[in-house]
């Protein structure tokens, strides 16, 4: 339940980001929040031929980006992004999860 608020939050709060397009004033440098929810499935053969059948796992990613002017409707725009993947796979013996985190 906590996870599921935090996601309606963070959206609710990234759905408000202000945007300007197609202005006559001079360039400025802009920044960006970026956020989102994946829901990611690892597919593939295991190690004996058979095909994986695992469940999908909610991940998410974060991150910034920064939108610099180098010329007129040139931009030069470096940024980072953390995102979160994986899978969970449910038989009968156990249930395991793999998440994968990077930037």
């Amino acid at each position: 339940m906590k996870t599921k608020l935090f996601f309606t939050l963070i959206t609710f709060v990234l759905s408000f980001t202000f945007a300007r397009a197609q202005t006559t004033d001079q360039a400025n440098i802009s920044f960006v929040v970026i956020g989102g929810v994946n829901f990611q499935n690892l597919n593939g053969k295991a190690f004996n031929g058979d095909k994986l059948e695992n469940d999908k796992l909610r991940g998410y990613q974060v991150g910034v980006n920064v939108q610099i002017p180098l010329a007129p409707k040139l931009y030069f725009q470096p940024g980072i992004l953390l995102s979160s993947k994986g899978m969970k796979n449910m038989s009968v013996e156990s249930t395991s999860t793999i998440s994968l985190r990077y930037f």
